[in-house]
């Protein structure tokens, strides 16, 4: 699957990891000893994989978002987190190995949740050319590349010493214009996901492509997107609004999920081939659906007992993601506003 937001440009751009970490020393951006060489370790395919697919689109899109020059880099670090920064006139992406391997373990190397879909779900997973725990993995790296750099297109305008990580810390004051910039990296991040699943679903299903396979797709992709935003806090059952620089997962996975399906919604490919994507009926399909993996104890999260809580606060969840997405600032970018730019 390939992402078609930037028109291409020239590849003056560095497409080398020895390059990448000359440059990321030269401008002072990260330590040295903090850098993660992923050549000849066990998962080398996968970070090459990830590290072009990344840097291809961070390449194309320079020109178009003025985010010359850049640097995508791995750091060594074994927690979960990804951090987006401008530092020393330089924008970067950093993908922790913590995360990388999480999602590794997560997804990829998850038998459990392998059998259980492929005992449930196997006439669907018979369209497919790679197993959707391939997929799941796939889509969620991607994610994390997608939401870093709508914080560089944020910060591209401002150009200051600028830092946002993933993983939200209990010891930072509540911040609404964070809170609002996360939830629109996650907004542009949820529009590129849902080109990809788009993508996908065409290229899979083909002439068998019917209304169930399809809404069973959405929500196996989704259901698993899901789980990846829980990895970015210790508690997701204790819902909040008004703290730390962070939204709670869970208002993030009702911005990101409807993001997504209302997305889907606008496409013309579906609406050619009679399909429609009712996104109230899908969208409590991902939190059943993700509930039952809970039950059955493939993802423990906690996620469930968030959403037992969600109906209650419903008005709160809509007023506070209303809240996030409605401010307005002059010091930023507004990264969805740059999408719609941009993409035409």
């Amino acid at each position: 699957m390939r992402e078609p937001l930037c028109a291409m440009q020239k590849k003056t751009a560095i497409m080398n990891y020895d390059d990448e970490i000359r440059l990321s020393q030269e401008k002072g951006i990260i330590d040295k000893s903090d850098i993660f060489d992923f050549r000849e370790t066990p998962f080398e395919d996968l970070f090459d994989d990830y590290y072009r697919f990344c840097k291809e689109h961070l390449n194309n899109c320079l020109e178009t978002y003025d985010l010359y020059p850049s640097v995508f880099i791995f750091n060594n670090s074994l927690i979960p987190n990804a951090k987006a920064q401008y530092s020393n006139d330089t924008f970067s992406i950093h993908i922790n190995l913590g995360l990388f391997k999480k999602c590794v373990d997560s997804y990829l190397n998850n038998e459990e949740l392998d059998d259980y879909l492929s005992d449930k779900y196997s006439d669907l997973l018979s369209d497919f050319d790679n197993p959707l725990t391939a997929l799941a993995f796939q889509v969620s790296t991607q994610f994390t590349y997608y939401h870093e750099f709508a914080h560089l297109v944020q910060f591209s305008k401002v150009r200051e010493e600028l830092s946002l990580q993933e993983r939200y810390d209990k010891e930072v004051p509540y911040d609404i214009e964070k809170q609002s910039l996360e939830i629109n990296a996650d907004s542009f991040a949820s529009i590129a996901i849902g080109t990809h699943i788009q993508q996908y679903i065409k290229k899979s299903l083909g002439k068998n492509i019917n209304q169930e396979k399809v809404e069973l797709t959405i929500v196996l992709i989704c259901s698993c997107l899901l789980n990846y935003i829980a990895t970015f806090c210790d508690d997701v059952s204790d819902i909040y609004f008004k703290k730390y620089a962070h939204p709670h997962p869970f208002l993030r996975l009702f911005a990101i999920n409807l993001n997504i399906l209302h997305y889907l919604n606008q496409s013309e490919f579906f609406l050619d081939n009679g399909i429609e994507i009712r996104m109230n009926e899908l969208f409590k399909r991902i939190l059943d659906f993700y509930e039952d993996l809970e039950n059955n104890k493939i993802f423990n999260t906690k996620m469930a007992v968030a959403m037992k809580f969600g109906p209650q606060i419903q008005e709160e969840i809509v007023a506070h993601l209303g809240n996030l997405l409605e401010l307005k600032t002059d010091k930023y970018r507004d990264a969805i506003g740059e999408w719609n730019k941009h993409s035409t």
